[in-house]
């Protein structure tokens, strides 16, 4: 296998179930369709259909492991130069480029036809907009090209969000737009502080990464920045408890952005990174709270 590996090559093997489940990065997804279904629960519409919300899931579910498989294609050649993405399924000859394609583009239609059938139509186009911010537009168009890229694909993180509110109610008042905010600006620097953990491997592909262009040092107030944009604005508009959880939990991030900030190494980025996870998870999941 070449790392300049075209779309008709083909892998050594037939793909295993197990190869086609790493294709779709099933951690990011399950993350994703959270926030979407914790948000339509904090909708709290007496008249929800659960119809809807279990649509929901399963359009949400297979429209983000085809985004994760389309990426994978793209980002085949970029993945065959780092040490740490070697082994994935397409640079590892697991399964071929065009196979990738083709299970992920199914699993796409699948998920975006299921949400025409099933879904109000404005949640269906919030799940297209998703998939169009995060694979033409991100992987595509802007990651090789701009270091804002991670930023302008913060959005396609908002789409699920915004679709879980969708289903539930029509109006558009504050809490729905604000937590797609949270996700906006916790994405960069979750993203920032993972390709500081890695910031060798990232070099070797040439991408335009922050880190990569303007330095460690220099990348930490922007990771600081957003850090505290997302801790802000969650308790903000959230009340009782979920305040509470959102405040305290978002504090605690905010001091491990700072330990990092203040000492910049590998281990404390990773810290902060695994951290921001768990801090998501924790806002969204104090919506049962609210």
């Amino acid at each position: 296998m070449t790392l300049q590996q075209p779309l008709t090559s083909t892998a050594r093997r037939m793909p295993t179930a197990g190869t086609l489940l790493r294709l779709i990065k099933p951690g990011v997804g399950a993350l994703l369709v959270f926030t979407a279904v914790m948000t339509t629960l904090a909708a709290d519409n007496p008249w929800l259909s659960w119809s809807h919300l279990a649509a929901l899931v399963a359009a949400g579910s297979l429209t983000a492991s085809g985004a994760a498989a389309l990426n994978h294609v793209i980002d085949r050649k970029l993945d065959a130069l780092m040490p740490r993405t070697a082994g994935r399924p397409i640079p590892a000859g697991q399964i071929s480029a065009r196979g990738a394609l083709v299970w992920g583009l199914l699993l796409c239609a699948a998920g975006l036809t299921l949400g025409v059938l099933s879904l109000p139509r404005e949640a269906t186009l919030l799940i297209l907009a998703g998939l169009l911010i995060y694979v033409p537009l991100y992987s595509y168009a802007l990651k090789r090209n701009t270091c804002w890229a991670v930023v302008i694909g913060g959005l396609a993180g908002c789409c699920p969000v915004l679709a879980g509110w969708a289903i539930a109610r029509g109006d558009w008042p504050m809490l729905p737009l604000a937590l797609a905010a949270v996700v906006f600006f916790w994405t960069p620097a979750h993203f920032w502080a993972y390709a500081i953990a890695h910031l060798e491997s990232y070099r070797l592909t040439g991408l335009p990464i922050l880190p990569c262009l303007i330095g460690i040092r220099a990348t930490l107030p922007f990771i600081l920045a957003h850090t505290l944009a997302a801790v802000i604005i969650a308790p903000l508009v959230l009340t009782g408890p979920a305040a509470l959880i959102a405040g305290l939990s978002g504090a605690l991030l905010l001091g491990f952005c700072m330990s990092f900030c203040r000492t910049p190494d590998r281990r404390r980025a990773l810290r902060f990174y695994h951290v921001s996870n768990y801090y998501l998870a924790l806002v969204f999941l104090s919506l049962l709270a609210l």
